[in-house]
């Protein structure tokens, strides 16, 4: 028997046994599904920990015109999903139950999307480090053997997790006849594994959720969603931006940022000791930025026990002057222009500190067996030993103790005390261990660890604003959930690479202020920096990873000067405009990348060329009145009836702008 839900926009399906079998867009008649499980359970039982288990029984009513009762029996295992058909989403919440007495259900994966067979035109687009664009999604599994750690015997797998690798939680599956989206709607923003398999010749999709149900307990997971769309990637974004758009806060910025075209990031001192630079380097490192258009020093390793070393203890080093010479500096810095945001980690105690054995044991993320978290950053000088052998261990500080949240917003006023234009805290939207100590009040595994971290950053972010309205605060690593409390995020990477796909973070988010990232000596540098300004990042100075100014690098010195007064020129809609994709705008050839922008009334495409001479023409969409151009390496343009039509030599980046009328 055939369970049917179908509106103007799509047609689901699943038969008696709570298989999902059909999936379609009524405009596309794709069907986006294969005909397998519908979910799959790990779970544990005595000394063998992960265990798989499918559905064996399955229960559907049909309660409603656009909805469903789907009660599965899985061993001793209860999973009881309502789908409900909500215009062209179909939506699913799941209760779990463990009625086993002697096993753990550890991992629920669901939606399962198996046995997809996949075409080499069929690909997959995920937020993975910002976003990334697998072409042929099928083959790339190929690539993804794990040697011995995973069960490659039985499937290749990859995966990528949210929060805190992937920005968003969400991922979108493309090829001919549109494109499925697959998100998860969670209000709780669990921990959950984007899982890709390959076996047997077809591939499986899922998410995956950790309640760790013990014997007795039951769980609910809310707001899984399916959409195949007949549009583009955009179409499925659009899913999750308006979700997210319902929750997610995000306040004016502050006019340090939005009239800053980035910063030069460099470490004072390092891990391993060495002095980069003094504060008595202050006024030069600032007169090398304005000569390029860099007005912010980003300030890593201020204190004595240097970059990476004695967190959170963070002492004034008195050889240079201490914490008065330091605030004299920095008011110096400023006064004649410059802007300095402070650095801080906002997630690593060193083992070696005072705050170790005093509170950093207590409120340390535990692994398991009880034994702590640990991280290491072996950073090393002219030698070998510290780089092979490393130097420092840290643990990490579990965002669900209040002590740690207490002790990140007394660092953040050192940096108000100092007169800083901005503060930054590192790694705080980057992943966190699921901590497994009771003794912090949470449940282990602690698998909703990021809703305590975003409500962590929010608190920090509320103190700062409220001494300082008009300082800035930032943190590292690109996620929704604590983004929205803060003014711009540091970004992991510079979104140049073969699969790296940024356009799906701008467009999602657009209100997030980032930057580039990698730009690390002279190579490259004009398809990199056109790069940055098409995307609307700012620009990460971190020459030899942060270890030199950008003096060192004429090349990029050089480039940069001229791109920072390009921004300059045009700040209102690249930099603090809305990002928009290619929505609205046709180009007749691919090897030209290009993005739209809009400010109000006006418009602008921004087009870059990495490859020999490339000629396009852009149609002008009705209602948009070109004004005119501005170009960098030599892009030329001119109106042609309806249209542009614009030369664009190797590395060369041009800017069209409309006005809508």
């Amino acid at each position: 028997m055939i369970f049917t839900l179908q509106n103007k926009f799509l047609r689901v399906s699943v038969d008696e046994q709570g298989r999902l079998i059909e999936l379609v867009n009524l405009k596309t008649a794709r069907n986006h599904v294969g005909n397998g499980p519908f979910f799959r359970i790990i779970f544990q039982q005595g000394r063998l920990q992960e265990q798989e288990l499918f559905p064996e029984k399955c229960r559907v009513e049909r309660t409603g015109e656009n909805s469903l009762l789907l009660e599965y029996r899985a061993g001793n295992f209860h999973v009881a999903v309502t789908a409900t058909l909500e215009a062209d989403e179909i939506r699913f919440d799941a209760k779990l139950a463990n009625r086993d007495p002697e096993a753990i259900l550890r991992e629920f994966q669901f939606p399962l999307l198996a046995g997809l067979e996949l075409s080499p035109e069929d690909g997959l687009i995920d937020s993975a480090l910002g976003g990334r664009r697998i072409r042929n999604f099928s083959a790339f599994l190929d690539t993804q053997s794990t040697a011995y750690v995973g069960q490659d015997n039985k499937a290749i797998e990859s995966w990528v997790l949210y929060p805190g690798i992937a920005s968003f939680n969400y991922f979108l599956l493309t090829g001919h006849g549109g494109v499925l989206y697959m998100g998860s709607h969670d209000p709780d923003f669990r921990n959950t594994l984007h899982l890709y398999r390959k076996h047997d010749g077809k591939v499986d999709a899922a998410m995956v959720k950790y309640p760790f149900l013990n014997p007795g307990e039951n769980t609910s997971i809310p707001g899984y969603v399916l959409a195949p769309c007949a549009g583009s990637w955009r179409d499925g974004a659009d899913h999750y931006r308006r979700w997210m758009n319902s929750w997610r806060n995000v306040g004016t910025k502050p006019a340090a940022l939005l009239e800053s075209n980035g910063w030069q990031r460099l470490i004072f001192r390092h891990q391993y000791g060495k002095i980069l630079f003094r504060y008595s380097d202050m006024p030069e490192i600032l007169k090398i930025g304005m000569t390029c258009g860099i007005d912010t020093l980003f300030l890593f390793g201020w204190h004595l026990g240097g970059h990476d070393s004695e967190y959170p203890e963070y002492r004034f080093d008195d050889s240079q002057g201490g914490h008065d010479e330091l605030r004299r500096r920095i008011a110096v810095f400023q006064a004649a222009g410059g802007k300095v945001i402070l650095y801080f980690n906002g997630q690593l105690i060193d083992t070696a500190t005072e705050f170790y054995q005093r509170t950093g044991k207590k409120i340390s993320a535990k692994l398991p067996s009880g034994r702590e978290h640990m991280e290491f950053y072996p950073f090393g000088g002219d030698g070998t030993a510290l780089r092979q052998f490393g130097n420092k261990a840290f643990v990490t500080a579990c965002p669900g103790c209040h002590e740690w949240t207490e002790t990140l917003i007394h660092l953040a006023d050192i940096a108000i005390d100092l007169g800083c234009a901005g503060v930054f805290f590192d790694q705080l939207g980057y992943l966190s261990y699921p901590c497994c100590d009771p003794s912090h009040g949470h449940r282990t595994p602690f698998m909703n660890v990021f809703k305590a971290k975003a409500e962590m950053v929010r608190r920090i972010a509320a103190h700062v604003k409220a001494r300082r309205p008009e300082m800035m605060i930032g943190i590292e690593w690109i996620n929704d959930v604590t983004s929205q409390y803060v003014d711009f995020v540091h970004n992991i990477t510079g979104g140049t690479g073969p699969n790296d796909f940024h356009e799906l973070l701008r467009y999602t988010a657009p209100d997030i202020v980032t930057t580039d990232r990698e730009i690390r000596d002279d190579t490259d540098v004009e398809r990199r920096v056109n790069h940055a300004i098409r995307l609307g990042f700012r620009s990460d100075v971190e020459i030899y990873r942060c270890r030199a100014t950008i003096a060192e690098t004429p090349r990029y010195q050089h480039y940069l000067t001229t791109a920072n007064q390009f921004r300059d020129r045009h700040r209102n809609l690249i930099l603090n405009g809305t990002f928009r994709d290619t929505e609205g705008i046709e180009c007749d050839n691919a090897h030209v990348e290009y993005s739209v922008y809009h400010a109000q009334r006006r418009r602008a495409i921004v087009a870059t060329a990495h490859e020999a001479q490339q000629h396009v023409r852009f149609p002008i969409p009705s209602g948009w009145r070109f004004l005119g151009s501005d170009a960098l390496n030599g892009a030329t343009a001119e109106k042609n009836g309806n249209a542009v039509t614009a030369t664009f030599p190797i590395d060369s980046l041009l800017l069209l702008e409309f006005i809508q009328e």
